[in-house]
């Protein structure tokens, strides 16, 4: 490590079409950290919009600010293209139209030199905008002083939280001890998180993690992943699902619950990939189409595998047991007309209250 780039923290921020948040927020929730010694990393991934030309304007007014430009390719490459270009003794990700408390570097710094950690983890809060629902997790404090520990309570303390934790926003990281890994995310458009922290935990000698909550999550029913139309999601979740178990070899960790973690957040895969994307508006067009799509994920030989499991390990209310039992009988006429049921229901629900 250069001695010069000591406490010198990167932020990350991969940014495409993202013109609107830019101007609203104009990045202050990062600029105005009270840690000073940052090197903001925007990385412009492919952007059509405005989001370009207001990067070179917040970059005038600071110079902290570095632009890295390249081909569309999803936000795990530009994660990596910004780790790429990263200089700083730590990494932080954020996200642009998110908020977060205005000392969350600083007080990551603080941990970090006390607990000499390779990475932290800390208390977020997830906002609706739309409802103005709040749903928080926050953690219980600890200091894992080996990966003996960590491994020890990773099912029950790190991965089976309220609202799942595989998120890198809410983790502070030490570089070196990210590129000693290897680790760098996948190129699928979505989903990229949990993988990239599970090719982290298997080395991590010293985890702190926090209680506090200074990280504040926006989820936008038009910004979620399940409002995009992504022609390969089904493999994503795929690689997700055999990336879970790869992980649990690599770490020898011996706990049937991160079987049924991995069963379970498959089947939310396929539930999405049918639901949500084989019926997309920007899917293509027609009844045909959407039959072979749909009939083509359900005949793979892992999301049988799946069915099969979940078959006996559910707990679904009226809506998701009419269905699964739809999904393994693989009709897709019932599909359609119970996809167009309840969406027709929750809209006039919505109407309504």
């Amino acid at each position: 490590m250069d001695e010069s780039k000591r406490g010198l923290v990167s932020v990350i921020i991969g940014l495409f079409d993202v013109a609107r948040f830019l101007e609203e927020k104009r990045l202050r929730c990062v600029l105005s950290q009270t840690w000073k010694d940052l090197e903001i990393i925007l990385v412009n991934d492919g952007s059509t919009d405005s989001t370009r030309q207001i990067c070179g304007e917040l970059a005038a007014s600071d110079s902290r600010i570095v632009i890295v430009d390249k081909p569309n390719g999803g936000l795990g490459s530009a994660r990596n293209a910004g780790l790429d270009a990263a200089s700083g003794e730590f990494v932080w990700f954020y996200d642009v139209d998110d908020e977060v408390e205005l000392d969350l570097v600083e007080k990551n710094m603080r941990w970090m030199r006390e607990h000499d950690a390779d990475m932290i983890i800390f208390g977020n809060e997830f906002i609706y905008p739309e409802t103005g629902r709040v749903e928080t997790t926050c953690f219980k404090e600890r200091i894992l002083e080996s990966n003996t520990v960590l491994r020890s309570v990773f099912m029950d303390e790190i991965l089976l939280v309220p609202n799942g934790n595989g998120f890198v926003w809410n983790k502070f990281y030490n570089r070196e001890f990210i590129e000693r890994c290897g680790a760098r995310f996948g190129e699928q458009r979505i989903q990229q998180d949990e993988l990239f922290n599970l090719r982290l935990y298997p080395f991590a000698r010293r985890v702190f993690i926090s209680p506090e909550i200074l990280y504040h999550y926006n989820i936008y029913n038009s910004g979620n992943n399940r409002s995009r139309f992504i022609p390969d999601r089904i493999e994503i979740y795929e690689s997700i699902f055999d990336g879970i178990f790869e992980f649990r070899d690599r770490w020898s960790l011996e706990d049937g619950r991160l079987e049924g973690y991995a069963y379970r957040r498959f089947y939310q895969g396929i539930d999405n990939s049918i639901q949500f994307n084989a019926f997309h508006s920007d899917a293509p067009a027609g009844c045909k189409w959407r039959r072979q799509e749909v009939l083509g994920i359900l005949s793979r030989p892992k999301v049988e595998k799946c069915l099969v499991y979940i078959a006996s390990h559910n707990n679904f209310n009226i809506e998701g047991k009419l269905f699964f039992k739809a999904y393994r009988s693989r009709r897709f006429p019932a599909i359609s007309f119970l996809r167009a049921l309840f969406s027709g229901l929750r809209k006039i629900k919505r109407a309504v209250f």
